[in-house]
């Protein structure tokens, strides 16, 4: 049994997974006095998608000391968000300034291969020690409380490390979710993504240029298109899988109809060209781990669940669950107290925002829904709107999820089950 990493360090915390989530917590406990070793499967760069970061994760980056590199880096600013009808009648962009001010108001369409060697780099710097090609095959556990994980690098042979807390970043391959059965569809929302990317697709002007636009097809389907460095942007569908699949077509000829069929898409792609083949598939997007935490070990970001790329709020969900989930730990490790309820003390809070983001996702779908009526109903309510879209719901949204609930009855319960 391993017991300390490369630098001679005992070990205090093996995140599993070196994207966004695991590097941030990794820092953020390496600053606090907590040495911590990340186990990454892969090796960087790598491709990745989900592009798009929402204004708060602004306050994270500053708060990692990410800022300066983004500020002179490549990626385009992203100020607002703006949603295109089926007809091709665009709303009002939503500008992330209306409830922002300052530098905040505005984030970055980030390229994820550089931005997560960025980030893993970040973690480097600060006495994380990184293993590259060092996939985790199971989390070791002494009853109900992990007490180490079992990595195969490689280039070598399987080794046992022994650690005071295990934290599962890895992502959609949900290592502890797997392992102990814990994963699980999330109750009526089944969709499934197709994407691609194009050299020369149209942006618009001043600081519409860096906008995410949401384009709606029928079925309560949408593409997104998000602009990224060197002239490329991100084209996906997300759609009921039923529905984009029900000729059987493999996914170049479905996503290839989808994107025909979306007129007002075509006019920002008429003099694009596409630079890279179909990613995605039927499997459905959304799940949930019906226990995130225990003894030893918490999960954060993608492992903990993923609901929907709509809002984009997938990364700045996986960078705050990172840095609350950090707070927790540093403050167990102090406690000498690594039960599953101090372990997993930032779950609450963390979960209301997930609810929260939820609840919206639900009510974009509702073909009942409409969110101008929305506004127009509940005036005071457009800010709350906004703060979601941004980000901002890791607080009292209550007001927000009962008007919502007078134009649309709330989803299943997550405990429900099914799909």
């Amino acid at each position: 049994m391993v017991t300390a990493s490369k630098s001679n360090r005992p070990i205090d915390v093996a995140v599993i997974g070196g994207g966004p989530a695991g590097s941030a917590l990794a820092t953020l406990l390496e600053r606090a006095g907590h040495h911590c070793a990340v186990f990454e499967a892969g090796e960087f760069p790598r491709y990745h998608i989900g592009e798009s970061l929402i204004p708060h994760t602004f306050g994270i980056l500053d708060r990692l000391g990410l800022l300066p590199k983004l500020r002179v880096s490549s990626y385009p600013e992203k100020y607002s968000v703006r949603f295109v009808s089926p007809t091709g009648n665009e709303s009002t962009p939503f500008y992330f300034s209306e409830t922002i001010e300052g530098e905040g108001a505005r984030t970055w369409q980030v390229e994820r291969s550089s931005f997560d060697q960025l980030c893993l780099d970040h973690a480097r710097e600060h006495a994380v020690d990184v293993y590259m090609g060092a996939a985790v095959e199971q989390v070791l556990f002494n009853g109900a409380r992990a007490t180490g994980v079992r990595v195969r690098p490689s280039d070598g042979d399987p080794y046992d490390l022994s650690t005071q807390v295990v934290v599962d970043a890895s992502g959609r391959s949900t290592v502890i979710g797997n392992q102990l059965m814990l994963k699980s569809p999330v109750p009526g929302l089944k969709k499934a993504a197709l994407w691609s990317y194009y050299k020369g697709g149209r942006r618009l002007d001043g600081i519409d240029a860096g906008e995410t636009t949401i384009f709606t097809i029928r079925d309560r389907g949408w593409f997104w298109y998000i602009p990224l460095p060197d002239d490329v942007v991100s084209v996906g569908v997300v759609a009921n899988p039923d529905n984009l699949f029900s000729n059987g077509q493999e996914a170049e000829t479905v996503y290839a109809r989808e994107v025909n069929d979306c007129v007002p898409l075509l006019e920002r792609l008429n003099l694009a060209k596409r630079c890279a083949r179909v990613y995605g598939s039927s499997k459905e997007l959304a799940y949930f781990n019906r226990q995130t935490s225990g003894d030893g070990w918490v999960m954060i970001g993608d492992a903990r669940a993923f609901l929907d790329p709509i809002y984009s709020s997938g990364l700045f969900l996986a960078l705050a669950s990172a840095e609350l989930a950090a707070e927790s730990i540093h403050q167990a490790l102090e406690a000498k107290d690594l039960t599953a309820t101090r372990l997993g003390s930032f779950e609450p809070r963390i979960m209301a925002g997930v609810e929260v983001v939820r609840r919206l996702i639900h009510a974009f779908y509702d073909p009942n829904f409409s969110f101008g009526e929305f506004v127009r109903r509940y005036p005071a309510q457009r800010r709350a709107l906004i703060d979601c879209l941004v980000g901002d719901v890791l607080k009292d949204m209550n007001d927000f999820k009962t008007a919502l609930e007078q134009m649309t009855p709330p989803p299943p319960d997550l405990m429900a089950g099914g799909s």
